[in-house]
């Protein structure tokens, strides 16, 4: 079982409280880690949960599974029955523009007068995220207490308080970008990795795209908005392309662009997984701009994952296209995974890497 963080351990400070409101209880966007079993073993069992987050959402499941709640992976708030809660519990995340974005769809699955608690590290930002909620909610904001480097902040939702559509609208964002001969236009929800920007290692990675395109099955492993995955299948108009990522807020982004971008739904398939958690099938090439942080932790785990397991998951002449930092060690494990191995492009921040002809796996 995991330790708890230091968020849980600062809201069961506070379960007297939580049990004098004797509300259906919504929390979104919480940790992996113990804080709902302890929840029910205090007797605070009317509970839905929200997660955007795959890794947590799976978590969650597999240690409550014996537990009767709600539990939903996805980027929009959806509380089953027809009673909307009373009382709401959010997690704070490291992106101001991902917090108003749940805030807001937090407030549109309330009642009017139902009480929000918002929790967080002070090093993510939770003191300066007062006036933000207080603004969103249309009423005071009060500290009920502090400890363990975090914060718990409480408000009320004003009972005439408006509609928080736009307030979602404007949390969106999105870039052009000059591709193939063509323009594409993206858009990205908050809490997806460069957000609002095409970020110069993935404009590497479709600069060797364009230079050696990848062909048949192809897999966009950690897809962000999908910027990669639709444009290599421009280059190729046969390709069949799925696309994964751990974020609901990325799937759905991706989801927006592919029906911007009008691909053919036949041919694209996405999906939640954990890095290859839910990957089924077998590609002829893989592409990815790996992540190296899980939420404020810097971590080479999905990476280390995405090239170590890749023979399980490529034909036995597919290939690996990564991007990614010059100072991270990847170059040593594609040479354990495959037979060849070239740096397709370089500066002095990042390279491409090619991994052709993977080894038989060794477990």
């Amino acid at each position: 079982m995991q330790t708890l963080s230091p968020t849980s351990k600062l809201l069961l400070r506070s379960l007297p409280r939580l049990l004098e409101y004797k509300q259906a209880l919504v929390l979104v966007n919480p940790p992996a880690d113990s804080l709902i079993r302890e929840l029910f073993s205090e007797g605070i069992s009317n509970l839905s949960i929200w997660s955007h987050d795959y890794h947590i959402y799976q978590y969650i499941k597999n240690d409550t599974k014996e537990l009767t709640l709600d539990i939903d992976f996805t980027a929009n708030i959806q509380i089953s029955g027809n009673q909307k809660p009373g009382m709401a519990i959010i997690f704070l995340p490291r992106e101001k523009p991902f917090l108003d974005y749940l805030v807001a769809q937090t407030l549109g699955a309330l009642r009017p007068g139902a009480t929000v608690w918002l929790v967080g590290e002070n090093r993510a930002g939770i003191r300066s995220s007062a006036k933000r909620l207080a603004n969103l909610s249309g009423t005071a904001v009060t500290k009920l207490d502090s400890a363990r480097h975090c914060s718990l902040l409480e408000t009320t939702i004003r009972t005439d308080h408006q509609d928080t559509e736009h307030v979602l609208a404007e949390t969106q964002s999105g870039f052009e970008l000059e591709f193939n001969q063509q323009s594409w236009e993206f858009t990205t929800l908050p809490g997806v990795f460069s957000c609002g920007r095409m970020d110069p290692a993935s404009q590497m990675l479709l600069h060797s795209l364009e230079k050696q395109a990848v062909r048949g099955k192809v897999l966009d492993f950690a897809c962000g908005c999908g910027v990669l995955g639709i444009c290599a299948s421009s280059l190729q108009p046969g390709i069949s392309l799925d696309l994964l990522d751990v974020s609901a807020m990325a799937l759905t982004s991706t989801e927006l662009n592919i029906h911007q971008a009008a691909l053919p739904p036949g041919k694209v398939n996405i999906f939640a997984s954990d890095a290859y958690s839910a990957v089924r099938d077998r590609y002829d090439a893989i592409i990815s701009n790996p992540p190296f942080h899980r939420h404020t932790r810097q971590t080479l785990e999905v990476s280390e994952r995405l090239i170590l397991q890749a023979p399980l998951h490529l034909k036995p002449r597919g290939e690996l296209r990564i991007v990614a930092n010059r100072h991270l060690p990847y170059l040593k494990l594609f040479q354990q995974t495959f037979r060849k191995v070239e740096i397709l492009n370089s500066d002095r921040n990042f390279h491409v890497i090619l991994g052709k002809y993977p080894f038989t796996h060794r477990t």
